[in-house]
């Protein structure tokens, strides 16, 4: 498969709405990033404490997207923002524009420019008034063949396998000796045993995890 990597960086918002009636110095503003509604996109920003409604960020983003994700305006870079409350979490606005946008502006940069910075406004559930602005750069990486990383599930399961009969053991073994009050008598070593093949899967799961879902195709 045919992909690229897109990458941005969500740098600040300015002029957002108070969403706050009361205490209307604690806006305290995230966002979520995300590529139209896929929920295997989806990306959270760090909460501002200092800005309020003109919080700054810096956060970054990458994916890796299907080639003729840029050639249409069907799938867009979906920028929504928030700020939490006493019990609930009010939502500021959201910005939208669609990838093809960012890949043409991207591709009339001047040369010797690597990224390209640009400015959205901020709209509240569609309402044409805008109240603010998001401002982000992004640069887009040159298309290569994408081919998903192997995982040797046979190891896996085995490991995993080795890992229910080795705690079965222990559990025994602790079960006897707490019922014959041979406390100091506890198998170390089996213990430190069982912790490293939990580590070892746990870290096979991870890299599975990771190779699958930090950056997704989109098509």
């Amino acid at each position: 498969m045919e992909v690229r990597v897109f990458e941005l960086t969500l740098v600040s918002a300015k002029d957002l709405e108070n969403v706050r009636s009361v205490f209307r110095d604690r806006v305290r503003v995230y966002a979520k990033v995300s590529l139209g509604d896929n929920p295997r996109t989806k990306k959270r920003t760090r909460k501002d404490k200092r800005g309020q409604t003109n919080p700054v960020w810096n956060f970054k983003a990458t994916y890796i997207i299907g080639k003729n994700t840029v050639a249409s305006h069907d799938i867009k870079l979906l920028i929504r923002f928030y700020c939490p409350r006493t019990g609930r979490v009010s939502e500021i606005g959201e910005a939208s524009v669609s990838l093809k946008e960012l890949f043409d502006r991207f591709s009339s940069l001047p040369q010797g420019e690597d990224s390209a910075k640009a400015n959205y406004p901020v709209k509240f559930c569609g309402n044409e008034c805008s109240q603010g602005e998001v401002c982000l750069t992004f640069k887009f990486g040159d298309v290569f063949d994408f081919v998903p990383p192997s995982v040797d599930w046979r190891k896996l399961c085995l490991d995993g396998t080795i890992f229910v009969l080795k705690v079965g053991a222990l559990c025994l073994s602790l079960t006897l000796l707490v019922k014959e009050n041979k406390f100091n008598d506890v198998p170390i070593d089996a213990a430190a045993e069982v912790a490293r093949l939990a580590s070892d899967i746990l870290s096979q799961i991870k890299e599975i995890c990771e190779s699958r879902g930090v950056f997704v195709v989109v098509d």
